[in-house]
């Protein structure tokens, strides 16, 4: 599990990074765009990077609730070993 969440953080850097590239990509191309056309696709823009900025969120709070969920198993696993132990002891 904690594979996996580690998997899930770096997918999340690497679309942030992907996110940064494109901003970047499209800032020079735009740069020389105006009127109707221009502000449509700010617009969209905007709306794309909240909605990759949503999704980069929810991946993280998923890495976060593996880690969370790792961590109990852990702490449970071991909580039986010692139990076991103390009646076969």
């Amino acid at each position: 599990m904690t594979a996996f969440a580690n998997r899930i953080g770096e997918v999340n850097q690497q679309v942030q990074s992907e996110i940064g590239r494109l901003n970047n990509l499209v800032s020079e191309i735009a740069s020389g765009w105006k009127g109707a056309a221009a502000t449509a696709y700010q617009q969209m823009q905007e709306r794309f990077n909240e909605d990759a900025n949503a999704l980069n969120k929810v991946l993280d709070e998923i890495r976060q609730a593996i880690e969370a969920t790792t961590k109990l198993y852990s702490m449970t696993e071991e909580e039986q070993r010692a139990a076991v132990g103390g009646i076969a002891g």
